[in-house]
């Protein structure tokens, strides 16, 4: 058993403090406002607003009538309060809010708050309020409540009365000229309208027998009604060839608990779509570019509670120039079976209006190279070789890289070897790409970590990213990707500056046939004397060296498929990529 020691002199001392904080006379935040309060109404009923400015820590002054009764009070329902009536030497009344204290002065007292009993300060705003008087009934306790009608443009107001109060009748009517009261004999549900769209309606419950018990609704209205899809359990089927037209400005947030990704939050009001396969597999291109306001999509199979997210857009820089840019553009692939549902939505929940979504179907095209993620990186050499890849009907990477983090992207990956000494250059050169992007990682695959800095988006030009401080003999992975309207050709070369800077004089070098059935012809004015052929995730399948010159390799025993001819000619590299039939 732990042993627990004390000193009872420091006992009692934290009692004799607590017993004098309990009084809370502490101002650290003094007074506010400066001017004297002298409650407006004493019926008992009517709250009276000193300020909802306060702060715990401070206090107000208020004029009092000896006899009346007064019942001091907090927004805060857990604040302390102390009254003193002598200028803060000693305290009067205190406890937690409310508190009632009956007059026995005429004059000024302090109304302090502070935010427990033992007398906190701090400076969260908070209301200091004064009930004055006796109240001559008991008020009846109703719970208001707007009703839509959509989709007629109308809606309801309904008054709940749970308790009569001190009141035998109750009438109730609203703010709407030549409208009928209502009266109230006992508890129950009473219903006024219905009300068109755009009207703003408050209701009023006054006691027969005393109009001072009288309770005041909040005021209702509705804009608009709702979209029929507001809710995912109304999506509306869609088809291929489909423009849809729509706003979600009178829409709701539904299902706010759906995954968010590929750059797309769900956090804003939404309308949704459903999409059934056709039988056969298809790429389903879902664009928004022409909507008048900042979209958003996400793409789910599944239920509520069970969503899958596969696939999602917030900008599509495709769309076009500011503003145009923050629409939305995005593809996903239908299995033909199973059913697609779309939240259409904005940035945030303030982005509001219309859209319109065009939905295009085309086939299947495979991915014109293989290596598609981290763990079919493509092995390369740094060499100063350009190497030729395609990222086109690539697969979406649900990740999102650090400079692009707006929108689904198609990846394809590399990987190399940091030498022992000396820079490597990353240079991206887009070629039917529009817009090419890239990142380099240390790292295995499954706890990649970016390298500082070596993040590149939005490229139309030849790129270079130099990197330094690299672990020799460590691998890093660059990856480079585009969103589905960008996908494309691009050529990838790293080279270590700090060696020769010739080049492989691509100009007299020629392979032929390709695609090759059995031999490959090389024809080079230098003497070649390495050829290394590489399958798509980077292992090695056939080689050949010799000191003479090589003119031909025989490729008749490897399978059909893409390769990576890597030719060493005077010490120098240059990398062609093959189809074997």
């Amino acid at each position: 058993m732990k042993k627990i020691t004390f000193n009872l002199f420091s006992v009692i001392a934290v009692l004799f403090t607590a017993s004098v904080n309990a009084q809370c006379l502490e101002a650290g935040n003094g007074l506010y406002p400066d001017a004297t309060y002298t409650p407006a109404t004493c019926n008992g009923i009517t709250v009276n607003s000193i300020t909802t400015l306060g702060y715990a820590g401070e206090y107000s002054n208020v004029n009092v009538v000896a006899g009346e009764t007064y019942t001091f009070s907090s927004s805060i329902a857990t604040d302390y309060i102390t009254i003193s009536s002598d200028d803060g030497v000693t305290a009067t009344v205190s406890g937690t809010s409310p508190l009632t204290w009956v007059a026995d002065i005429d004059g000024v007292v302090r109304f302090y708050t502070h935010a427990d009993e033992i007398c906190t300060e701090n400076q969260t705003f908070r209301a200091r309020r004064i009930v004055c008087g006796i109240a001559p009934c008991t008020l009846p306790e109703i719970t208001f409540t707007k009703v839509s009608n959509c989709p007629e443009a109308t809606f309801n107001v309904t008054a709940d009365v749970t308790s009569m109060g001190s009141a035998a009748a109750i009438t109730i009517t609203d703010n709407q000229a030549g409208s009928t009261p209502q009266v109230a004999n006992g508890t129950g549900l009473l219903t006024f309208g219905p009300y068109d769209n755009g009207v703003t309606v408050s209701l009023t419950a006054v006691n027969d027998d005393s109009d001072v018990c009288t309770v005041t609704s909040a005021n209702f209205a509705q804009a608009a009604c709702p979209p029929a899809n507001d809710d995912f359990a109304n999506a509306i089927a869609i088809a291929c060839g489909n423009t849809l037209t729509g706003s979600t400005a009178a829409a709701t947030l539904d299902q706010n608990d759906a995954p968010d990704g590929f750059g797309a939050d769900m956090d804003a009001p939404n309308v949704w779509f459903s999409y059934t396969g056709s039988g056969a597999a298809e790429s389903i291109t879902l664009n928004l570019c022409g909507s008048a306001y900042d979209t958003s999509v996400l793409i789910y199979t599944g239920s509520p509670g069970s969503f899958a997210l596969i696939g999602g857009n917030d900008d599509d820089a495709t769309c076009g120039a500011f503003p145009l840019n923050t629409r939305s553009r995005t593809s996903f692939t239908s299995d033909g079976t199973s059913t697609y549902y779309i939240a259409v939505e904005g940035y945030n929940a303030t982005s509001l209006g219309d859209f319109t979504m065009e939905v295009t179907c085309s086939e299947v095209n495979p991915p014109a190279v293989e290596n598609q993620s981290c763990d079919t990186a493509l092995a390369l050499e740094i060499d100063n070789t350009d190497v030729q890849s395609d990222n086109s009907f690539g697969t979406i990477n649900s990740v999102q890289p650090s400079c692009d983090t707006f929108g689904s992207i198609q990846d394809v990956w590399f990987s190399f070897v940091a030498p022992t000494e000396g820079t490597v250059d990353v240079t991206v050169t887009n070629g039917f790409m529009t817009s090419a992007n890239f990142n380099v990682y240390s790292g295995d695959c499954g706890a990649l970590e970016a390298v500082t800095g070596a993040c590149n988006a939005n490229l139309t030009t030849a790129t270079t990213e130099s990197l330094t401080g690299l672990v020799a003999g460590n691998v890093y992975r660059v990856q480079v990707w585009s969103n589905a309207a960008e996908q494309g050709t691009f050529t990838l070369r790293l080279a270590n500056p700090s060696l020769s800077n010739s080049t492989f004089d691509s100009g007299t070098f020629e392979t032929y046939p390709n695609p090759v059935t059995d031999v490959l012809h090389l024809n080079y004015d230098k003497d070649i004397s390495n050829v290394e052929v590489f399958n798509m995730v980077g292992q090695q399948v056939f080689t050949k060296s010799s000191t003479a010159h090589i003119s031909q390799i025989d490729l008749s025993t490897l399978a059909k498929g893409v390769y990576m001819v890597k030719i060493n000619a005077d010490n120098l590299v240059k990398t062609v990529k093959i189809l074997k039939q």
